[in-house]
Order: C-alpha cells, then structure tokens, then sequence
C-alpha cells in the first residue's frame, strides 16, 4: 500500500501541468503596426530622423513578437507572413532613417505599406486597406 501511495504522489508530481493557452493579440498586434506606422510617416515626413528611427524599432519589435509567436489565425501563418513580407520592408525604412534621405524614406515607406495590404490580401483581409496618410484626412486607412 505505501508503495501505491508514494507511485501515486511520484506520478501528480511529475505530470504536465495544464496551461491555460491564450489566443495571440492579433487585433492589438495590427493596431500597434498601423499606430507606430502612422507616427512613422509623420516623424519621417517632417525630417525627425530620430523619433522616426523610434517607431521604426517600435514596429520590428511588434513584428519579432510577432514571428516568436508562430501565430496562426484562420489557417493563416501570420507569423511567416510577417518574417517574409514586412520585416525586409521595414528594414528598408530603416536604412532610408539612417541615410536621413527623405525621398528613400518615402518610396521605402510606400513599399512597407503595401507589404501590409498584400499580407492583407493573402490572409482574405483585403477589405482592410492600409494607405499612405495624405493631408486629407487624419488616418492611414483607406474606409
């Protein structure tokens, strides 16, 4: 009997415990890249190099959460999609940042954009169309 005990105790103290599995902040994740995408272009739009360099982090840090997390939303790899589409476009921001070269800030921040509505596109999401902002209107998405 002591031997079935001490099995007993040996086997609840070494089983997995179940974790509670939280679903990924997709929404938050895509509000975060269109906020700091936002305050990118403004920064980079008035020569800020500096705050614009800010957002620039700001957003390849969104990005790696996002590929660490091997996201998968509606059988989509987010994460990959991310890693493969954005994060090169966002570096490309980042080199025009560092060259403080405002016309290789824009055509590189045009391009970025255009990452986000192709992953758009690819995940069945093209109804969301994330635009460069313009002086019509305070927001960078297209309604």
């Amino acid at each position: 009997m002591r031997y079935f005990i001490l099995v007993l105790v040996l086997v609840a103290c070494t089983s997995k415990e179940k974790k509670e599995v939280k679903e990924y902040p997709v929404l938050e994740t895509m509000g975060y890249y269109q906020r700091f995408s936002q305050k990118l272009w403004l920064a980079g739009k008035n020569q800020n190099w500096e705050l614009a360099d800010f957002y620039t982090h700001e957003l390849e840090e969104v990005t790696e959460n996002l590929i660490d997390g091997d996201v998968i939303h509606d059988n989509y790899n987010l994460s990959n999609l991310s890693e493969d589409i954005f994060l090169p476009k966002i570096e490309k921001v980042e080199e025009a940042i560092r060259k403080k070269d405002e016309v290789l800030f824009l055509e590189n921040y045009e391009l970025m954009i255009g990452s986000c509505n192709l992953c758009h596109n690819t995940t069945k999401h093209n109804f969301i169309k994330i635009m460069v902002p313009n002086d019509t209107t305070i927001w960078n998405q297209d309604f």
